[in-house]
């Protein structure tokens, strides 16, 4: 942080690239977030613990909450915008009449399946079995998406829905054949149940499919109202979030500590998931990445989870590398 005087009368900060007047507050935004365990929780535990926020001129207050709280209250407008919202969750919002606007990518997709049943060992396998899994989230529908390229009958698929949190206890209780989980949670039974569950990854299997890499997942999506009254803050919170991508692949150590101080999970499942690239961080504006966009919508489309491909205003195109 450099102050400069100019003239013995005007005091300036420059924060990062953004010049403010020393005696002025950063602008606070307010977003909102699935609480932990959860990518999000976990991408604003990094984003706090090294002000990347306010290294670039803006202050970013977190407001975590359970994801039907999360869904509903950024759809209704109550929360203007949101870390909690993946790709699906906003098409189908928008096809729903709700101006909201997918500003830049955030992480890409990881989802996997845990199990102790000795039958299951692929996604075919599933077929007739009972998989535990938050049914409200998007991560869920790109499941059922994979499944069914897999030639799983989903109508035959046994599905117990819980919250995230309840996720582990199911499958250490037996009560499902199949648990559908992703990080944090996923490196966490992991790690807690040294070689007690089959891992069942597909995430990979995009490439095969559809001849091009899996992008686009978690992003920070934002309501029309607030882009026209805060443009200029965009670019601000785009960066710190580009702070956190690029800082975090030469300091997994330390971001293991820092998102288990923040989540209580133990510092050494987070490191084993960081070494296994399952947060795949990819900071991007929605509009350098439109294509793959509508990929990931179409596949929405094709698995059911929406009728129909979003309006092109889903994706902002004030924001471009």
């Amino acid at each position: 942080m450099i102050r400069l005087l100019l003239g013995g009368f005007l005091s300036l900060v420059f924060v990062g690239n953004f010049p403010l007047p020393a005696w002025a507050q950063l602008p606070v935004v307010s977003m909102s977030s699935f609480d932990k365990p959860s990518i999000g929780h976990t991408i604003a535990s990094l984003i706090e613990a090294n002000g990347f926020d306010k290294k670039n001129g803006v202050d970013i207050q977190w407001v975590f909450k359970e994801s039907r709280a999360a869904n509903t209250d950024f759809a209704t407008g109550r929360d203007k915008i949101t870390l909690a919202s993946a790709l699906l969750s906003e098409a189908n919002r928008r096809l729903q009449g709700i101006k909201s606007v997918v500003l830049f990518n955030a992480m890409n997709l990881h989802g996997a399946l845990l199990t102790s049943d000795p039958r299951i060992r692929s996604l075919k396998d599933l077929d007739g079995k009972t998989v535990a899994a938050n049914t409200v989230t998007t991560n869920y529908a790109m499941f059922r998406y994979f499944a069914m390229k897999a030639g799983v009958d989903l109508k035959k698929l046994q599905v117990q829905s819980a919250t995230t949190a309840g996720l582990a206890a199911l499958l250490l209780a037996k009560r499902a054949d199949a648990v559908h989980v992703w990080e944090p949670q996923y490196s966490q039974i992991l790690y807690e149940n040294p070689g007690r569950f089959t891992m069942i990854e597909y995430v990979h299997q995009w490439d095969a499919i559809h001849g091009r890499p899996q992008r686009g997942y978690l992003t920070v999506t934002a309501h029309e109202d607030w882009i026209a009254g805060n443009r200029e803050l965009i670019p601000r919170i785009y960066k710190a979030f580009k702070d956190m991508a690029a800082w975090l692949p030469g300091h997994y150590e330390q971001a293991a500590g820092m998102i288990a101080d923040a989540t209580g999970i133990p510092p050494g499942a987070i490191l084993m998931a960081l070494m296994a690239n399952r947060y795949p961080a990819d900071v991007v504006p929605a509009a350098n990445i439109k294509e793959s966009i509508q990929v990931i919508f179409r596949a929405g489309v094709e698995s059911g989870y929406m009728k129909s491909l979003p309006d092109e205003g889903i994706i902002y195109t004030g924001l471009k590398e």
